[in-house]
């Protein structure tokens, strides 16, 4: 229940509705208790009405006896259907308080785990997997809901139900009341053991259930692999595994809750039957009346919801206990990236001369660093090219840039600022980074390429899918910009995708354009006509350009090798070809790959 406690604040928040709720609550309970002491008079009626029926029999009053009692039954049961409409009533506007509050709260909760989804830094989403997050903001979401919702709108009926009943019973008769709460005890010590079987079981059940939607997001975010591999049938075989897992935990859970209803059913009716055996000595000794015996049995009856609810709420409480823990795993998570203590909130505008301070960096799985003692300084409106093997380190300098990477030693300055001491959204809005792996959304493709700049007018669009050399593809589509892409692009080739991620970039206009290894699935004729855009607009930012190929680089001002994690040479295109290294290495392995191709 500690877990619980972190939503209290929801309750304050409204109370506006929750305070109204629960006093509908306890009056529709109140209407309701009342129903079984009417039904006392009516059957304590019976008898009077058969010894006076004795006195008058064969008389002319006889008839007009008949008349008034039957009057006072139809009068008792209009007060029955009377006092049953109220309560319903009330119980309605119980509703409408109670469970609107905790969709209120829902919609709160799930916008509040989303906004924190989008500050936390890349390194989470290192750690938690697409679909084990999307289970948390929906799946576990709607448990915390029944919680706040259902579950204390019943707790509240039962406990009161329950309270005003067992008082009402202790008034009419002490010692039957004792003898029908026999069973309460093990009732008690049952709801305690379930309580804690449920919890268990329930954890297991979100945890598993994380793993088989992660299974499903994969699958079909990966559907052409799969059947470019042909691994439908493998793959089949996988998720029945973890769907297999997934039953038998939702049957071990099943079997817990299930088990809770036979006792309960067992308990309830030893209740009845010892109200009926002690309740029929104390009507012959006198004590209480035959209708006090049948207002007993509704009032062991009108509990029986309540505490059978008991189990079911318990359910619900177990379960939300579990989800908000594991919701709170995420809410209590700090980005490892935020604007601080250090930040200087008058910085507003950038140039975009960057230089790197003696940077060393290592990932926490890596046993070597990715970069060591890089430094290097580019004025703005420069051109900065990264070249080097694979893993040697490119693509985590350049995210330095716009901080997605913090440094573990040195500095990244923009305009000689510390990036730590610039406000995110100033250093990041003066940037377009094209990354390796690039990301479209399920949207058409003039939203996507808009999705740099959300206020761009048709014609900047079509200007930046100019730029990017998509212009004429998306030209040839069916639907032109508005053609959907399909989830992640997936009705683009490959340097389709590249050129709409690089169009999204330029629209924004930044000051500092970032391009790692952005050319790579695009033919060199393009690659020439994208270049040739960017040098156009040369003196408008400064560019980074990270490329396995050099006829990217060439007409960069600085070009810098990277070899593990070291700068191993620097210079431009000119001074590193003749300069005898790495960079000379791969310019000569690059022309004879040419000369084969144009062989």
């Amino acid at each position: 229940m500690g877990a619980l406690s972190r939503l209290n604040h929801f309750f304050w928040e409204y109370k506006y509705l929750f305070v109204p709720g629960l006093l509908f609550t306890m009056i529709s309970a109140g209407f309701q208790i009342t129903v079984p002491m009417v039904v006392r008079q009516a059957v304590d009626s019976i008898p009077r009405f058969v010894r006076i029926h004795t006195l008058y029999e064969g008389t002319a009053a006889q008839a007009e006896l008949y008349a008034y009692f039957f009057g006072g039954l139809l009068l008792f049961a209009g007060v029955i259907i009377a006092l049953s409409a109220t309560s319903g009533l009330f119980m309605f506007l119980m509703r409408q308080t109670v469970v609107v509050a905790s969709r209120h709260i829902e919609y709160d909760l799930r916008n509040a785990l989303y906004d924190h989804l989008q500050q936390l830094s890349t390194t989470f989403y290192q750690e938690y997997s697409t679909g084990d997050v999307i289970t948390r903001a929906t799946d576990d979401i709607e448990k915390v809901r029944r919680y706040i919702g259902p579950a204390i709108m019943y707790v509240t009926r039962s406990l009161v139900m329950v309270l005003v009943a067992v008082s009402v019973m202790f008034v009419i008769s002490p010692t039957l009341t004792l003898y029908a709460l026999i069973p309460l005890p093990l009732l008690a010590v049952s709801v305690f053991f379930m309580a804690r079987m449920v919890h268990h079981r329930s954890d297991l059940l979100q945890q598993q259930y994380s793993t088989l939607t992660s299974r499903v997001q994969e699958a079909l975010s990966g559907i052409r692999v799969l059947k470019a591999y042909t691994r439908e049938d493998a793959e089949a075989d996988a998720f029945d595994e973890e769907s297999e897992k997934y039953k038998w935990r939702n049957l071990n859970l099943a079997l817990v809750e299930s088990a809770w209803r036979p006792s309960f059913l067992l308990l309830v009716g030893l209740s009845t039957i010892i109200v009926v055996w002690m309740g029929g000595r104390l009507v012959a000794e006198g004590a209480i009346t035959i209708g006090n015996i049948a207002e007993y049995i509704i009032y062991i009856n009108m509990m029986t919801w309540p505490v059978a609810s008991l189990g079911f709420v318990i359910t619900m409480i177990q379960r939300a206990s579990a989800s908000v823990e594991r919701l709170h795993r995420i809410m209590d998570r700090e980005p490892d990236i935020a604007d601080g203590p250090r930040t200087d909130a008058s910085i507003q505008s950038l140039e975009g001369h960057i230089a790197f301070h003696n940077v060393w960096y290592q990932y926490d799985d890596e046993e070597e660093p990715a970069l060591r003692g890089v430094s290097f300084d580019l004025p703005a409106d420069q051109t900065l090219a990264i070249v080097g093997r694979t893993g040697s380190g490119k693509s985590t300098l350049v995210r330095m840039i716009p901080r997605l990477l913090e440094p573990d030693a040195g500095r990244v300055t923009v305009d000689g600022h510390d990036v730590s001491t610039i406000p995110l959204e100033t250093l990041r809005q003066h940037m377009g980074y094209v990354p390796q792996e690039v990301f479209l959304f399920s949207d058409t493709v003039a939203n996507n390429i808009a999705f740099g700049d959300l206020d761009a007018p048709d014609d900047e669009i079509r200007a930046a899918a100019r730029e990017a050399d998509l212009l004429d593809n998306v030209e040839d589509f069916p639907d032109g910009f508005e053609t959907y892409v399909g989830e992640r692009g997936i009705t683009l080739s490959g340097g389709q995708k590249q050129r709409t991620s690089i169009a999204r970039a330029l629209i924004r206009d930044p000051r500092v354009l970032i391009f790692d290894d952005a050319l790579s699935a695009v033919d060199t004729a393009t690659e020439r006509n994208i270049l040739r855009s960017l040098r156009e607009r040369q003196g408008n930012h400064t560019l980074v350009i990270v490329s396995h190929r050099l006829s990217a680089v060439q007409a960069a001002d600085l070009i810098l090798v990277m070899e593990q994690g070291n700068i191993v040479q620097r210079g431009t295109h000119e001074e590193l070809v003749d300069e005898e290294g790495l960079y000379a290495d791969l310019h000569e392995k690059q022309l004879l790959e040419e000369e084969i191709e144009a062989l």
